[in-house]
């Protein structure tokens, strides 16, 4: 249910990637109380990434989806420790990376042959 989007410019090894997506996979399910079996990171690599008007330092666009509500502590929690990992683990400084948080209803969003208001 909780889908995480990184977008990407900068080289970033397969090994990296594999890390970060099993620390954010269980930092997602522990703040939000879900199922880690739900939780779906996508890495995205891009041709260009520009912040603040500069295209040649690394930076990270991250797009975080979720069935139900996504109150501000848990956006808060969450902006804390996956900008604290990507940090960690890529050495990209936090004021370069922005997360969009967005929720959906339950109907919205499918899964094993039917949404999850079935």
């Amino acid at each position: 249910m909780p889908l995480l989007k990184v977008y990407y410019a900068s080289e970033l090894k397969k090994e990296l990637l594999n890390s970060l997506s099993t620390l954010l996979s269980k930092s997602i399910a522990d703040v939000l109380g879900k199922s880690e079996d739900f939780v779906m990171i996508i890495f995205q690599k891009t041709e260009l990434q520009s912040f603040g008007n500069d295209s040649v330092g690394s930076n990270l666009y991250l797009e975080m989806k979720n069935v139900g509500v996504l109150p501000p502590d848990k956006t808060t929690l969450l902006t804390s420790q996956i900008t604290n990992l990507c940090q960690e683990l890529t050495g990209i400084e936090p004021t370069r990376i922005y997360i969009e948080f967005q929720e959906y209803e339950r109907h919205h969003w499918g899964w094993n042959g039917k949404t999850f208001s079935n």
